[in-house]
């Protein structure tokens, strides 16, 4: 006896739903099996909260008219809200971006009080940013010593940029258009490599061994 493996395979988590896609049938295929299976349960989502759901697709690509129909579907079905629609294909996009986030200009020098440098892309900074300097970039910045001046990273909007230093007591941090001034008191005496990021449209800063959690798709090179 032969069994027909599911096309469409649904999973809860503590988050959610999460849908897992068969990549190798056709897309109406994968289309009409999920459509039977949500009507077949629809009555456990058509009451309470919104529940987010996550699509996996494996190694299947959609155009952007395709996940939409997608989500619009999921979303007519009862409280479901698809959150994110995961894929792993690597796109064009994905790997321009990739390409600009390795490509890092350095500045072998101290940026001392009075100087601006504005950088297009990533930048290193091999030595400290003085109070009163100033380091513009439409990447990530990255300064091996103290930043203890004014950083602005993601200047052209890219609210993925993060901030890096050795020592980080800025007198202000900018991310995109999110502006961070800092604390009241630093710890002056504990000297440990941290980054800031954006979360929530605010700027956070945490240990830079934590960076791949946060911005995954970044190369730490500190």
């Amino acid at each position: 006896m032969t069994t027909t493996k599911p096309l469409v395979t649904i999973k809860g988590t503590k988050d959610g739903l999460v849908f897992h896609m068969d990549d190798a049938c056709s897309y109406q295929e994968l289309l009409a099996e999920l459509n039977d299976k949500l009507d077949t349960s629809r009555h456990h989502f058509e009451k309470g909260p919104l529940i987010e759901v996550t699509v996996h697709l494996g190694y299947r690509y959609l155009r952007h008219e395709q996940e939409q129909e997608l989500k619009d579907m999921i979303r007519s079905k009862g409280n479901l809200v698809v959150n994110k629609i995961e894929s792993e294909l690597v796109t064009k996009d994905q790997i321009q971006h990739a390409k600009e986030y390795a490509d890092v200009k350095v500045i072998p020098k101290t940026i001392r009080s009075g100087q601006v440098y504005e950088i297009e892309g990533n930048t290193l900074i091999l030595g400290d940013v003085n109070p009163g300097g100033c380091i513009q970039a439409s990447g990530n910045i990255y300064v091996l010593g103290a930043l203890r001046g004014m950083a602005h990273a993601g200047y052209l909007g890219d609210e993925g940029a993060i901030i890096s230093a050795s020592v980080l007591q800025p007198t202000q941090l900018r991310i995109a258009t999110i502006v961070s001034r800092p604390p009241d008191q630093w710890e002056e005496d504990e000297y440990e490599m941290e980054f800031a990021y954006i979360e929530g449209q605010q700027i956070l800063v945490d240990k830079l061994h934590k960076l791949t959690e946060k911005r995954p798709n970044i190369i730490p090179i500190m």
